[in-house]
Formats: structure tokens, sequence, C-alpha cells
């Protein structure tokens, strides 16, 4: 994720990262503030909405830094097999360099608040979905037609989601290991 340098982008940062942490509701303003170093004005000068708008611009920067990982893991792939690898690597990666910190930077929000608020809500679908979109684009670059990638790239998404929770509850990549060694079985062709 990119650390701007400005106090909004700061704080934005700091927010997406408390986030993945420890969950909306376990993050208070001034956690944000102490972590972004930035001025208790600066928070409602840039974040007239609050806490929410906070949220909701954590969740688009996490949510497209994400998406561009999943293209670019695409883009340098010259299998689905390996493109998928390099996901399932990537967020394995990522969740033990955090010492099991830090997991999906969307789900810990979506579980606590898309049924609560719109705003949040709304967020949380949009990355999951570009994500989704994204997966399905780099199934078709390989060859997997339409109508079967979107089905694919729903169950892959999924399976990463589940195996990042049992990862990070377990403290061990194992079940990152497994859902990789699934995913490919679903772009391997069948004999």
């Amino acid at each position: 994720m990119a650390k701007p340098s400005d106090s909004k982008g700061k704080t934005i940062a700091a927010a997406a990262r408390l986030f993945r942490q420890q969950g909306y509701h376990g993050t208070a303003l001034h956690d944000v503030l102490a972590a972004g170093g930035s001025p208790r004005g600066s928070l409602y000068f840039h974040f007239p909405g609050g806490k929410e708008e906070i949220g909701e611009a954590a969740l688009t920067l996490a949510g497209e830094a994400v998406r561009e990982a999943i293209a670019h893991a695409a883009e340098t792939s010259q299998t689905a097999e390996m493109f998928l690898t390099r996901v399932a690597r990537g967020m394995a990666s990522d969740l033990e360099k955090s010492g099991y910190k830090e997991g999906c930077p969307i789900a810990t929000t979506a579980l606590e608040t898309a049924a609560q608020s719109d705003v949040l809500g709304a967020a949380t679908r949009n990355a999951f979905q570009k994500w989704e979109n994204e997966i399905r684009r780099g199934l078709e670059r390989f060859g997997m037609a339409s109508d079967k990638s979107e089905t694919i790239a729903t169950t892959v998404l999924s399976q990463l989601e589940g195996a990042l929770l049992l990862a990070r509850t377990y403290r061990s990549l194992e079940p990152m290991h497994r859902a990789e060694q699934a995913l490919k079985l679903l772009v391997t062709p069948s004999k």
C-alpha cells in the first residue's frame, strides 16, 4: 500500500492498516491519528463525515491495492495455474510478514459493518467485486470461457478468504498452502 506524505493520505493509510489488524469497531479515531501522525484538526478538515468517511477511504485504498496485485499477477504469469498460485502466495506472504496480524484488508470491516452502514457496506462490496472481476479477467486471459470464469472467480475468492481467516486464526500458513493446491485443481484440465 502506498504511503502518501500528506496528512489526509497518512490518515487513510493508517486507518486501513489498523482496520485490517483490529477491525473498524476496535479502532478509535485517536488510534488513527496516532498511527498516521496527523494533528486532530486535520481529521475534521479532511473528513467532515467522521470515522465512517475515513473507513470508506481506507477500504477503497486497501481494496485497490489488492486489485492491483491480482492484476499484476495475471499480467506476469504464463498460465492460469501460475496466476492463482501468485495470488495465493502473495496473500500468504503478506499475512506471514505481519506476524499473522493482517489478514484480508476488507473482511474484518465487512463482517463488522456491512449490515449497519450503507457507506461501509458499499465500500466492502465494491472491493470484493473488483477483486472477483480481476480474477475473472485473469482467468479469461488464459483462455477460460466467460461463462465458467465467473463461477471459478467466485470460488477462488471464497477459497482465499476462508484460507486467510483460518491461517490467521491458526497462526500457520498451512491453510493457505492447501487453498493453493485446491485452486490449482480448478484450472487443471480434467483427463
